[in-house]
C-alpha cells in the first residue's frame, strides 16, 4: 500500500463534553489523524486493543469510564504499554493530575488543554512515532 492510501492512524478521544470533542476531533484531522470516539455502551480497553491506536486524549473526569483504570490496564499491557497519552482534568484534581502522571501520561490543567490544544495534539502526535520511553511519557506538565 503506498504511503499515499495508507490509514489514517487512530488517536482514541474520551472526551464526551461536545465543546472538546468537536475541538480535539477537528485539531486531529487537520493533522492528518482519525479520531475516535469509543462506544461508551461496551468495554473502552477492548475496543481501543483491536483498533491499536496511536494516541489517546482523555478528559480525567470523564463520567463515562473511569480514565485511571483505563491507564492502568494498558500500562500493563505489551500492546499498549507506550501508547503515548495526553489528559487533562481541573487544576483542583491534585490526586487525579498525580495518579495519571505517575501511570505516564501527559497531564494538562483544563484550562491550559483549550488555551494549547493545537500544540498539545501536535505533540502528542510526534510522540506517536518515538519509540522512546521518556519521549512517549512526557507527563507531569501542569503548566
Amino acid at each position: 500500500m503506498s504511503e499515499e492510501n495508507a490509514p489514517l492512524p487512530v488517536v482514541y478521544v474520551l472526551v464526551a463534553e461536545r465543546f472538546f470533542w468537536d475541538k480535539v476531533e477537528g485539531t486531529l484531522r487537520a493533522l492528518e489523524q482519525r479520531p475516535v470516539r469509543p462506544d461508551w455502551a461496551t468495554e473502552v480497553f477492548q475496543q481501543m486493543l483491536e483498533a491499536e491506536p496511536a494516541g489517546m486524549v482523555a478528559d480525567l473526569e470523564n463520567d463515562r469510564v473511569d480514565v485511571l483504570t483505563l491507564i492502568a490496564q494498558m500500562r500493563q499491557n505489551d500492546a499498549m504499554r507506550e501508547l503515548p497519552i495526553l489528559a487533562y482534568c481541573s487544576h483542583q484534581c491534585h490526586d487525579l493530575i498525580e495518579a495519571a502522571d505517575g501511570l505516564g501520561a501527559h497531564v494538562v490543567p483544563r484550562s491550559t488543554f483549550a488555551a494549547n490544544l493545537v500544540r498539545l495534539l501536535m505533540d502528542l502526535c510526534r510522540r506517536e512515532g518515538s519509540d522512546g520511553a521518556t519521549d512517549a511519557h512526557a507527563g507531569g506538565s501542569r503548566g
